[in-house]
């Protein structure tokens, strides 16, 4: 099966997170995409989130390991998690995404347009019971539930 590698912010602000919602595949997303050639996962969660929302954004180091830099070698900030995510195309082909996902906080510019909608902490916990496979808004699927839950927890601590 081919594979992309992309990278998504969750960007929390005011205990709320930044989405919008995808026309094509309808279902709310945040900001993100593919990790283009030479840029690691890092750089690209800043340009997709620039690009898309018109934010500057500080990835938030939610792990134990800090960056280093060594003779031949650096590290970066880690992902606050990795998914992998079944896509299908416009062809209906499958393929995955392996996505780095990074908590994140804005530092500088505007939100260029009205498609970015923030969802509060209790716009979050009230869909938490319900199911994406059994209720009728799957809008918003069980694992971004999670995730915002659980990015909230982190920033609470």
């Amino acid at each position: 099966m081919k594979r992309h590698y992309t990278s998504s912010a969750i960007i929390i602000k005011n205990n709320s997170v930044l989405l919008h919602y995808h026309k094509k595949i309808k279902l709310w997303l945040p900001p993100g995409g593919h990790v283009e050639l030479n840029e690691d996962p890092v750089q690209a969660v800043h340009r997709e989130v620039l690009e898309e929302t018109g934010l500057k954004i500080e990835v938030i180091n939610s792990s134990k390991m800090n960056p280093r830099n060594y003779k031949n070698v650096y590290s970066i900030i880690p992902p606050f998690t990795i998914f992998i995510e079944s896509i299908t195309d416009n062809s209906n082909d499958i393929h995955e995404h392996i996505d780095f996902i990074y908590l994140c906080k804005i530092v500088g510019g505007k939100i260029k347009n009205n498609n970015w909608v923030w969802f509060t902490k209790n716009d979050i916990l009230k869909r938490q019971d319900q199911s994406y496979n059994l209720s009728t808004n799957k809008e918003l699927t069980d694992e971004l539930i999670d995730l915002c839950i659980q990015a909230f927890k982190v920033l609470e601590e």
